[in-house]
C-alpha cells in the first residue's frame, strides 16, 4: 500500500507498523513520534471523558472538564495533522534531492528546493513538539480534576507525550546543520532547547500532582 495519496491515519495499526519497519523513508521517526504523542493525548482526553460522566453534581468542576475536553479535541486534530505533514515534508526533501544538477541553473534550483524541503522538515517537528508541550500543560490541569481511577491513563498519556517531544526533536537535530541560513538555524536550535526544557518541566509538574496523596 502506497502512502503517496493517503493519510497515515487511514492505515490499520498493523499496516502502520509494517510501513514503519520498511525500507521506505516515511513514516520515519518524526511521524511515528507524532502519532505516539497523539495517542498519548487521547489517553489524557479519556481521563476527562470518563470523569465527565459523574461530574454533574459539581457544576464548577463539570464546566472546567467540558472546557478541557474541547481544548484536547482541538489539539488532537492539530497534532494528528502534523503526522502527515511530517511525512510530506520529508518526501518533498527527498524528491528535491533527485532533481537534475548538471548545470549551474539546475544546481541552484535543486539547492533551493532542498533547502525548502529541509526547512519544512525541521519546522514540522518543532511545531509538533510545541503542540505536545501544550498537551502536557493541559494534562497538568486534568490531573487536578479527574477521577482517581483514570489517573493512570492520564499519567501514561503524559509520559507518551513527554517521550514523543524528545523523540521528535531528534528530527530537528538531524536537520539543523544542513540549514544554510545561519540566523534561522540558530533560532531553530534555541527553540528546540526551549521546547525540551519546557516539556521536562511540564512532565515534572504532572508527575508531582499525580504523586500527591
Amino acid at each position: 500500500m502506497s502512502l503517496a495519496d493517503s493519510s497515515l491515519w487511514s492505515l490499520t495499526t498493523a499496516q502502520l507498523r509494517d510501513h514503519a519497519s520498511s525500507v521506505q523513508p516515511t513514516p520515519g521517526g518524526g511521524s511515528v513520534s507524532i502519532i505516539t504523542a497523539t495517542l498519548g493525548l487521547a489517553l489524557v482526553h479519556k481521563g476527562v471523558s470518563v470523569s465527565l460522566k459523574r461530574s454533574a453534581s459539581d457544576p464548577a468542576r463539570h464546566q472546567k472538564l467540558v472546557g478541557l475536553s474541547r481544548k484536547l479535541a482541538a489539539l488532537t486534530d492539530t497534532l494528528s495533522a502534523f503526522a502527515d505533514s511530517d511525512s510530506s515534508a520529508f518526501e518533498s526533501y527527498m524528491q528535491a534531492r533527485l532533481l537534475p544538477h548538471a548545470t549551474d541553473l539546475e544546481t541552484t534550483a535543486r539547492d533551493t528546493a532542498m533547502q525548502t524541503g529541509l526547512l519544512r522538515s525541521t519546522e514540522v517537528p518543532l511545531e509538533s513538539a510545541a503542540a505536545m508541550v501544550q498537551g502536557l500543560s493541559l494534562a497538568e490541569e486534568v490531573v487536578e480534576l479527574a477521577d482517581g481511577h483514570v489517573l493512570s491513563d492520564i499519567l501514561s498519556g503524559s509520559l507518551l507525550l513527554h517521550a514523543s517531544v524528545n523523540a521528535v526533536l531528534l528530527s530537528v537535530d538531524a536537520n539543523l546543520d544542513d540549514i544554510a541560513d545561519a540566523e534561522q538555524r540558530e533560532k531553530m536550535r534555541e527553540l528546540r532547547v526551549d521546547l525540551e526544557c519546557e516539556a521536562a518541566l511540564r512532565m515534572e509538574a504532572v508527575d508531582s500532582k499525580f504523586s500527591q496523596p
